[in-house]
């Protein structure tokens, strides 16, 4: 065992939304049945995010509820890794661009580099009406009988 301190685990501020109701953008990741890596960023939506534009930011983006398989090919989201280090997924629709801008950290380009190296595809969560957006809290909620929550496959583009 390394004798190493290992640094406390923080949560990644995002930089900026526009146009996506969420209080909190969270990279992270489950294992899958077949021992690979699914890598995702967890939007956490408040009780200050209104449940009408929740609703119409899910069906404008083709955000599929937990039971239901979502496809990169069948959404208009992509993610890149932007040249100042910023890590932005794109929310395509006819109504415009809505977007999460992830801050150029260490951590965020490590995450991101995982995801480009295990073929570029992100899966994007949204987890509506939680009271806390905590790794244990987002673990809870999409595990089975979790609760509500909404995924999305998103493509990666190269910048």
């Amino acid at each position: 065992m390394s004798n190493q301190r290992r640094r406390a685990q923080r949560l990644v501020p995002a930089v900026s939304f526009n146009d996506v109701p969420a209080t909190a953008a969270v990279p992270t990741g489950v294992p899958e049945a077949d021992g690979g890596l699914q890598l995702a960023l967890a939007l956490v939506s408040t009780a200050q995010d209104s449940r009408e534009e929740i609703d119409a930011f899910l069906k404008r983006h083709r955000f599929a509820p937990r039971d239901e398989v979502a496809r990169a090919k069948g959404s208009q989201a992509r993610w890149t890794i932007e040249r100042d280090g910023r890590v932005v997924v794109s929310f395509l629709s006819d109504d415009g661009v809505a977007h999460v801008a992830l801050p150029p950290e260490e951590g965020v380009h490590r995450w991101a580099a995982l995801a480009v190296a295990t073929g570029g595809t992100l899966a994007v969560w949204f987890l509506p009406e939680m009271s806390s957006f905590t790794p244990q809290a987002i673990g809870r909620r999409i595990d089975v009988g979790g609760g509500e929550w909404w995924r999305l496959s998103v493509g990666f583009v190269p910048a």
